[in-house]
């Protein structure tokens, strides 16, 4: 039995694949309800891989026969991939499961695969029931699928949104999720050419041509993945909101004293204690340290200072960051270095929030405060030069 160079190249992606599901397991138990997700994605990815690098050396009436059972694998994946995103960025989230009705369809086509080999000697005409069984499959998975999709995009928007509402810092997470939707979406691309390509109309890409680019999306996918799982940075997760959480909304939600008690509260952490200087700080860290809920919080930051928790804590960090400036730190350690014993804890957050709040790069503001300081020197010299 020959094998060929795509086939192998199937057979190190299904390898890498197989490697993955056992050694997730074995990282720090960070994130264990998302990485079953995760796991259970891998072995549906390990299927259809399987299915596409030894499909032809089934016969055609085996695969007729029992191959719609690997199918049903797919109707997990939606499901699968909004349940990894939702355990992965909110907490108390680790074990959120859909309920069973997400699951229900994946049934029901079992249920038919099973009637579909009992009834499959009483076909007559054999070419035209699979034309209409595959157009349905392609056209139920395609729609199910981006159902989902949709879905976790919504959500992954959600966390975009709301992320400095509850944290002083981006994280690489958004983009790990951004570029894993992003190659689903031209997985699923691919599938509807597919569909058109198979039942529409003749395209210029042959249907084995996006089969094969299909399981390269994959591959990718699988090695993203894989990367990013096995490297596991620290995942700083926002609250999910309930349907009755409405507490943000209502103007009324504190007395005067109340407010003005969660104020001090809040100045005393920043100004006395410099709390700005944890880069792990978040909006629920805040709230513990305070002994208050994190919705009173969060109301008191959004109506009363106007500002998200991100824009508040690297108030102070900028601030600080300038006054050792003026201080020249800068002539002793880098800029970076200082950015981060305020508190940043990546160089881009820095960057990004340093522009917003002062209008201008460090680099900028450097140049500014030496030219102020060199002419406040001359003025100096100036003035005692006429009095001497």
């Amino acid at each position: 039995m020959s094998i060929s160079l795509y086939e192998l190249f199937l057979a190190l992606i299904i390898g890498q694949c197989v490697f993955l599901i056992f050694a997730i397991q074995y990282v720090p138990k960070k994130h264990t309800g998302a990485n079953r997700s995760i796991q259970y994605l891998l072995v549906i990815y390990s299927f259809f891989l399987f299915e596409r690098a030894m499909g032809d050396q089934f016969e055609r009436d085996f695969l007729r026969l029992y191959g719609n059972i690997i199918n049903t694998f797919y109707l997990f994946i939606g499901p699968l991939v909004y349940t990894y995103i939702r355990r992965l960025l909110f907490y108390k989230n680790g074990n959120y499961q859909l309920a069973y009705y997400h699951y229900l369809p994946a049934l029901l086509y079992l249920v038919y695969c099973f009637f579909h080999i009992y009834t499959y000697d009483s076909i007559k005409d054999l070419s035209s029931y699979f034309n209409t069984l595959l157009f349905c499959n392609d056209v139920i998975f395609f729609v199910f699928i981006s159902a989902y999709l949709f879905r976790s995009n919504r959500l992954l928007n959600y966390y975009k949104k709301n992320e400095e509402q509850e944290l002083s810092f981006n994280q690489t997470i958004i983009k790990y999720i951004e570029i894993t939707l992003i190659g689903l979406w031209v997985y699923m691309f691919f599938w509807l050419l597919g569909i058109v390509e198979r039942f529409v109309v003749k395209l210029p890409i042959d249907i084995r041509m996006i089969w094969d680019i299909s399981c390269l999306i994959f591959g990718i996918q699988i090695y993203i993945v894989g990367f990013y799982n096995l490297k596991h940075p620290e995942i700083f997760k926002i609250r999910f909101p309930s349907n009755n959480e409405n507490i943000p909304k209502r103007k009324n939600l504190l007395d005067e004293s109340e407010i003005g008690k969660i104020q001090n509260l809040v100045d005393d952490f920043f100004k006395k204690k410099k709390g700005y200087l944890r880069p792990g700080l978040s909006l629920s860290i805040l709230a513990n340290e305070i002994n208050i809920t994190t919705n009173k919080l969060s109301w008191v930051l959004n109506n009363i200072y106007k500002k998200t928790f991100y824009e508040l804590v690297n108030e102070y960090r900028v601030e600080d960051f300038s006054q050792r400036i003026n201080e020249n730190k800068h002539k002793e350690f880098t800029v970076v270095s200082i950015a981060f014993e305020v508190g940043f804890n990546s160089k881009s957050t820095f960057y990004k929030a340093f522009k917003e709040i002062k209008k201008m790069t460090p680099s900028e503001y450097i140049r500014k405060i030496e030219s102020f300081n060199k002419r406040k020197k001359s003025i100096n010299k100036k003035m005692l030069f006429y009095l001497f």
